[in-house]
């Protein structure tokens, strides 16, 4: 459990309870009581991204690393790269060694 805010009359951490996405608007004032003090206090909300860039080789001329899809029914997987978004049909002998590998199982 994550304490978010300090309550500032007591000074007591508190989780801004989110219930039915309350809280989440920005540009506005929410309020909340503090369990530990009872006393009301209002919080403003800011949301902000964090992005982590990562190398993405088959997105400049190197081969994609395909792995195929956990689906079911198995008919339907298709291959997936680890790295990016890219997918692509599984050729008739993959299919075949898929289908086969769990219909060993």
């Amino acid at each position: 459990m994550s304490k978010d805010v300090e309550c500032p009359y007591c000074g007591e951490w508190e989780e801004i309870n989110h219930d039915d996405g309350y809280g989440y608007e920005e540009d506005c004032r929410h309020e909340q009581e503090c369990g530990h003090c009872e006393k009301n206090f209002v919080f403003n909300t800011e949301i902000s991204f964090y992005y982590e860039a990562f190398k993405a080789d088959c997105l400049n001329d190197k081969e994609h690393n395909f792995i195929v899809s956990n689906t079911v029914p198995r008919q339907y997987s298709k291959m997936e790269c680890t790295t990016c978004d890219a997918t692509r049909a599984l050729t008739e002998e993959e299919m075949l060694h898929h289908l086969k590998k769990y219909a060993d199982e």
